[in-house]
């Protein structure tokens, strides 16, 4: 063989292994080892591990972490506006928006989609069947949303106990769980971990839905005044599943009036109703509702809370008592925070 032929082959050869190598960086330049969006080679110009998505392990993953490095610094939380974000999220490795049709609207807060799956909103709980304001608030949902494409976004967990995928749900610019918090529709229910918009959903309970008394926040005209809540002691001593009668709310007729109480609610955040019975607390007497079973007397009602894993109804780490006249009217809203 010539020289020059050898040469030309060489050179040939050079130009082939080469440009293998340039495509092979190239491209491990561009690969996503762990998928969070950061490439290979802009997770190892941060100093995060390309082959972990949460480096700091703080729940956030390094592409929406201030501080990837730093378990302390967690992530922005750019809660003020409704527009949902398209960055993941720790808990699942799907982005936080998908768009769907609506397709039928089963109650105040949850909805059927197209493609046959059920959504509970996040954060809000509306009057159950059967209840004051349920149809008002169903309907509301349904001028909202039913029949419409929508944006879905998660929160930490997927679905609840009952299979239904968990969501915030917007329609163009309107959040929606929010707005039926906004008109009195529902009043707010966070359970952690899903807390992400709480301080919204609390700002527009107290300082929109309550002040202008929307909805589920119109107030009783009655002699409703007169009734207030004496004691309430939320935390039973021990198990408060086992002790079901040391969880109770002691209410007091301040007026000199007897007051009709028959078909009255008592309900908690997660919707667990007591209605009560043919019975009229007289004027300056006071009356103590227990959680648990008994003989219904002058003075003491009972709950007979039953059917649930836990019987107790009052969450020690905080919760709503809601008392409602037989027209639904509201005439007493106590929330706590829990106890130290």
């Amino acid at each position: 063989m010539k020289k020059n032929s050898i040469v030309l082959i060489l050179i040939v050869l050079i130009s082939v292994l080469g440009l293998g190598c340039v495509d092979e960086e190239t491209q491990s330049q561009a690969h996503d080892s762990d998928g969070d969006g950061w490439t290979d080679q802009q997770e190892m110009n941060a100093g995060t591990d390309p082959y972990n998505n949460d480096t700091d392990g703080d729940g956030y993953w390094d592409p929406r972490d201030e501080n990837p490095l730093d378990p302390d610094i967690p992530a922005k939380q750019t809660v003020s506006t409704p527009t949902p974000t398209q960055i993941p999220t720790k808990s699942t490795p799907l982005p936080e928006t998908t768009s769907a049709i609506v397709y039928e609207v089963i109650d105040g807060d949850t909805i059927k989609l197209q493609n046959g799956e059920r959504i509970r909103l996040l954060g809000i709980n509306t009057p159950e069947l059967g209840q004051p304001y349920y149809e008002e608030a169903r309907n509301r949902l349904k001028e909202l949303i039913e029949g419409k494409t929508v944006t879905l976004e998660e929160d930490v967990e997927d679905k609840d106990q009952y299979g239904r995928l968990l969501r915030y749900i917007y329609v163009g610019d309107t959040f929606v769980n929010l707005e039926m918090v906004r008109e009195g529709y529902a009043n707010v229910y966070i359970i952690s971990p899903n807390i992400k918009y709480s301080n919204e959903f609390k700002k527009a309970e107290e300082e929109e839905a309550k002040t202008a008394e929307r909805g589920i926040w119109q107030p009783s005209k009655s002699l409703s005044k007169c009734i207030g809540i004496l004691y309430f002691h939320w935390n039973a001593e021990g198990n408060d599943c086992y002790n079901l009668n040391d969880e109770y709310v002691t209410f007091k007729n301040t007026c000199s009036q007897s007051i009709d109480m028959m078909g009255w609610t008592v309900k908690d955040e997660a919707n667990h109703i007591y209605t009560f019975p043919d019975f009229s607390l007289a004027g300056g007497s006071i009356v103590t509702l227990y959680t648990g079973s008994g003989k219904d007397t002058a003075t003491e009602l009972y709950w007979g809370s039953s059917g649930h894993t836990c019987n107790a109804i009052w969450n020690n780490d905080g919760d709503t008592l809601y008392l409602r006249d037989m027209g639904g009217d509201l005439v007493i809203s106590y929330g706590y925070s829990g106890f130290e």
